[in-house]
């Protein structure tokens, strides 16, 4: 099933993550083809028409990274929070 977006998207990539926190979809980091990328990308999955978001991040991002791990917090002082884990850096 091919599901209509329009506007700007993130583009094809490898080595990201994508996380489920309803009703939100997110993308982080991965490579583009080009060059590594760390940036973070939201799609509302319940409000038609569908259109990803780039999100600016407050203060300092996350490094660079491909191939790591993510999930969606759901208990502690981290809860609803997008987690990231190893991968590989620029380094």
């Amino acid at each position: 099933m091919i599901v209509p977006v329009i506007g700007q998207t993130p583009g094809r990539r490898y080595g990201h993550t994508i996380v489920f926190n309803k009703p939100y979809l997110l993308v982080f980091a991965g490579n583009s083809g080009t060059e590594p990328v760390n940036d973070i990308w939201c799609l509302n999955v319940e409000k038609a028409p569908f259109s990803w978001l780039k999100l600016e991040t407050p203060g300092e991002s996350p490094n660079i990274r491909v191939y790591h791990s993510a999930a969606m917090c759901n208990m502690g002082s981290a809860t609803g929070m997008m987690v990231i884990f190893g991968g590989r850096t620029n380094d």
